[in-house]
């Protein structure tokens, strides 16, 4: 029974799988569509509906845009926890380090680990990046409040199931633009890819495309809106979310996505969000805590942590 509760959830989740028939290819089915390459990690971002493309200014800026990574002011290092849907079947874990720019740049490395544990079976994905993010065009004043830039994810993935073993690499191309209120983002998830499997097989990801703007009222109220595009579905997906900061120190965040497929349904997100201060002798920094809760009615509950620190 839990076998038969996984592959739905995955029909979902990975955007559909594609069983090789025991007469072709390695004689075992596999994933031919690898939601993992695109899956965000960012408990911010989830309580907003998942539109973060357009804001990406912390560590989830390198999942969702890592040209958006130049907007950041600190360096952060932290982790993020979900059991997907609620079930104990899917367990996705990520760990980051992030740095500010500086006359190279600003960069980040990360490490993404998704694992469905069905004793005695078990499946296994890992995926290392390293993300890039460097000014096109800098705004003059201190502030930043008028930026262009790209950005760039370099990815090695590595996959193991009871059928085989695959590892490859992919690599994602973005743009970031923000003027005064305004914002947009474009990231080309997947543009190059490539992946080995231990039968020979060799297979790429489709590409997908994450598109997205965002309206700040202030700098404590924001309101985004994003969409997926790839060659299979021309509109794959849409989020829509908001964050009001209260209070310098929390924030409350809200929002809603979804699928544009046969079986569409809708996903309604929240969230909230911690951000204590810390103050040293050289400079400030702070702790942030962020939850995030999705419901969706087919698939189930889902509760996403994260916590990080600042300096």
């Amino acid at each position: 029974m839990k076998i038969i509760s996984l592959s739905i959830i995955l029909l979902f989740f990975i955007g559909g799988w594609s069983v090789i028939s025991p007469g072709e290819a390695a004689d075992y089915p596999h994933v031919t569509e690898s939601g993992f390459t695109t899956l965000p990690a960012s408990t911010r971002a989830m309580g907003m509906g998942g539109s973060f493309v357009a804001v990406a200014d912390d560590y989830g800026a390198s999942t969702f845009n890592p040209a958006g990574l130049v907007q950041l002011t600190q360096k952060e290092v932290g982790a993020m926890y979900s059991d997907l849907y609620g079930l104990g079947l899917l367990a996705y874990n990520f760990l980051f380090w992030v740095v500010p720019p500086t006359i190279m740049g600003a960069g980040g490395i990360s490490w993404a680990h998704l694992s469905s544990n069905l004793e005695p079976e078990r499946w296994d994905y890992d995926m290392f990046s390293y993300s890039y993010g460097q000014f096109i065009s800098p705004s003059k004043s201190s502030s930043r409040t008028t930026i262009s830039s790209w950005g760039v994810n370099l990815k090695y993935l590595k996959q193991t199931s009871p059928w085989g073993e695959s590892s490859g690499y992919s690599m994602d191309l973005a743009y970031f633009m923000r003027k005064e209120k305004v914002s947009c983002g474009i990231n080309v998830q997947d543009l190059v890819s490539v992946r080995q499997w231990s039968t020979g097989r060799r297979e790429s990801i489709p590409m997908n495309v994450k598109i997205g703007t965002a309206y700040r009222f202030s700098p404590y109220l924001l309101l985004a809106l994003d969409a997926d595009i790839s060659g299979k579905d021309l509109l794959k997906d849409a989020r829509l979310g908001g964050e009001w900061w209260i209070t310098p120190i929390f924030a409350l965040r809200g929002g809603m996505s979804t699928l544009f497929q046969k079986d569409s349904f809708l996903t309604l997100c929240g969230g909230i969000g911690f951000d204590f201060p810390l103050e040293d002798l050289r400079k400030k920094g702070g702790v942030k805590f962020d939850y995030a809760f999705a419901y969706n009615q087919a698939l189930g509950n889902t509760h996403q942590f994260s916590l990080s620190l600042r300096f």
